[in-house]
């Protein structure tokens, strides 16, 4: 007589990329998304707010005549002298890079106000150069997938909203672009970091309050 007895043997699936991951609460996690936030500070000129911007195009009244606001080069030549008054409705992007209508002067402000309460984490002076793939592994589900990612905000939304089981990782190499338009790059976690802290401060912000 013999007995054949069979064990079913439970598998222990590794995230392959361990090793590169970037945990939800660590320091390269917050850094990224500190590059990503969306940066204000370029026309507070006339919204003295850099916690967020007035969406391009738009209208204002200077000195009692009409200016369009096409592009960024069209702050110049305002003062802070100047009497500035913005023709509403007009779309704000706030640093978390959602929009907002707003319809006169004192939604704005309200708005405003928000900024001279909270730190400004922004990071001005390196860039992502995009598309960036993402590689992510659910420890729960087993599941691994890939998301490229094309602007800010796409990075932005991802970092704040990743599931706490879903870990991340970079497809290196990557490229990002300094505020004296350098472009360097980086192949791991630890020189991504050691680049964002090297060069965070580097460079003089627009930023008013």
């Amino acid at each position: 007589m013999s007995i054949v007895s069979c064990q079913k043997e439970e598998k222990e699936f590794i995230d392959p990329n361990e090793d590169n991951r970037i945990p939800k609460d660590s320091q390269l996690a917050n850094l990224m998304k500190n590059m990503v936030i969306h940066d204000g500070s370029f026309d507070d000129i006339v919204d003295n707010a850099n916690c967020f911007s007035i969406n391009i195009p738009y209208t204002i009244m200077l000195g009692g005549n009409e200016r369009e606001i096409n592009g960024i080069s069209d702050y110049q030549g305002i003062s802070n002298i100047d009497v500035v008054e913005i023709k509403y409705p007009v779309t704000i992007t706030l640093a978390d890079h959602t929009q907002r209508v707003i319809r006169n002067d004192s939604e704005l402000s309200t708005f405003g106000d928000s900024c001279r309460n909270e730190d400004d984490d922004d990071i001005e002076c390196i860039d992502f150069v995009y598309p960036i793939q993402l590689s992510t592994f659910n420890s729960r589900s087993n599941i691994m997938s890939s998301v490229k990612i094309d602007h800010d905000a796409n990075m932005f939304n991802f970092m704040e909203n990743v599931d706490e089981n879903v870990s991340v990782s970079i497809n290196y190499p990557i490229s990002l672009l300094l505020h004296n338009g350098q472009n360097i790059g980086a192949q791991h976690n630890s020189e991504l970091l050691s680049n964002i802290l090297r060069v965070a401060s580097a460079c003089d912000e627009n930023d008013t309050r």
